[in-house]
């Protein structure tokens, strides 16, 4: 179900997560428009940024990242190998 309060964007920010991608990723961008925000089509973020887990997604699938100062929603299952990965090197 969509998550409306999701799609603003947070002021002021706070990270919970940092990420180093892998691979390339799919992403929607959060554009603020007149209303509040507004979702660009898919897109990808590259192998090798830094992305900032700082909300929660528009469902229960995905979670809303800062990355060079724009903000995005992104797939968890896209995260999960990072997190694995973190956690076998516990």
């Amino acid at each position: 179900m969509w998550n409306a309060l999701a799609a603003s964007l947070p002021d002021p920010v706070s990270f919970s997560r940092v990420y180093t991608l892998s691979n390339d990723i799919c992403a929607m961008q959060i554009v603020p428009s007149g209303d509040g925000a507004m979702l660009s089509p898919v897109s990808r973020l590259p192998t090798g940024a830094r992305i900032e887990a700082c909300g929660a997604g528009f469902d229960e699938k995905t979670v809303k990242v800062c990355y060079e100062g724009q903000f995005y929603f992104v797939f968890l299952q896209d995260l999960e190998p990072l997190k694995k990965a973190a956690a076998s090197a516990m």
